[in-house]
């Protein structure tokens, strides 16, 4: 009985959910200045009031570019940080929920985060952001982190780097590992060793970059280069090899991931791979908008290509000769 009262209260949802699309599609024909739909944007890993993230606030223009050029609103939501108790994660993406929106696009969300089973329970399109979670309403959008970080392995070696380690980041998000992945598939590509003392894990923030670099620094043989997860764990490792006496490129080049506002300005000027955060945003956006308005639809799945931005820091300048 109990399982039947569930399936009826599931099936209620998904008839409200629907009833609750059409309606507000129904009221847009007859008054095209009203919202045609409520979108939601949720992420557990941002303070709303601080959006200068050098990915997230490009992404932001181009979500919020797409859905007012399609008549639709927008609803900014951040549940608890990373680190707070699974109940109030939870509950703050169910708040998100029940505050009528009729679709999501989730930024940052792990598959085993707390706030993904209300996400998918809910019936409500969804699109993933950095996480290629898929399920019969969810699809994903995705910079090409195994490709890009692939880039600037291959980058380091034509400079003529051998030793080049990785700072990656969180193992428990999508580009932790994809990255993690290009570095080391490049590297059995070139013929290089990949040595697990040649890898540090970070969190993509500066303090992790500076610390895992001198873990690195510490080697019998440190690496003569590293390729970072983020531009941020990158200027972090810069000043502890900076801090160490040591020069970039001179003595170790260094790229990053992103391409951050600071990355051409920092001295050296970073290389880097550049995301095109406002494409993923406007994908994003893209993306719900047709299962919105084709419920049958497949959920998209897209793959947006990264750039290499080559400039100071990895020694490019003056290709070096392989010990």
């Amino acid at each position: 009985m109990g399982m039947l009262v569930l399936l009826r209260e599931q099936a209620n949802d998904a008839l409200e959910l629907k009833a609750r699309s059409e309606a507000m599609a129904e009221k847009w024909m007859r008054d095209p200045s009203h919202p045609r739909f409520l979108i939601g944007l949720i992420s557990c890993l941002l303070p709303i009031p601080d959006l200068l993230h050098p990915v997230f606030e490009k992404m932001l223009l181009g979500i919020r570019g797409r859905l007012t050029a399609n008549s639709c609103d927008l609803l900014l939501c951040a549940t608890r940080p990373l680190g707070a108790d699974e109940s109030l994660r939870r509950a703050a993406a169910l708040q998100t929920i029940d505050r009528g929106v009729n679709a999501l696009i989730a930024w940052g969300i792990a598959s085993d985060d707390p706030e993904c089973e209300p996400i998918l329970n809910s019936g409500l399109p969804v699109i993933f952001v950095d996480n290629d979670l898929l399920d019969a309403r969810a699809g994903s959008v995705t910079s090409a982190n195994v490709d890009g970080m692939a880039k600037a392995v291959n980058h380091l070696y034509e400079t003529g780097h051998r030793r080049i380690a990785h700072i990656s980041g969180h193992y428990e998000t999508r580009p932790g590992p994809d990255r993690l992945f290009g570095y080391r598939s490049e590297l059995d590509k070139l013929g290089l060793p990949s040595l697990p003392e040649y890898v540090e894990e970070g969190d993509f923030f500066h303090d992790s970059g500076f610390e895992a670099m001198r873990c690195l620094l510490e080697l019998p043989q440190p690496p003569d280069a590293v390729a970072c997860a983020s531009d941020s764990m990158a200027i972090g490792a810069m000043a502890a090899i900076e801090g160490a006496g040591l020069r970039v490129p001179g003595d170790i080049a260094v790229t990053g991931f992103d391409d951050a506002e600071y990355a051409a300005s920092v001295v050296p000027a970073l290389t880097t791979l550049r995301q095109d955060a406002l494409g993923m945003g406007t994908a994003a956006a893209e993306a719900v908008l047709r299962m919105l308005e084709d419920p049958e639809i497949s959920p998209p799945v897209a793959v947006i290509e990264t750039e290499l931005i080559v400039r100071d820091s990895s020694g490019a300048a003056t290709v070096r000769r392989p010990d």
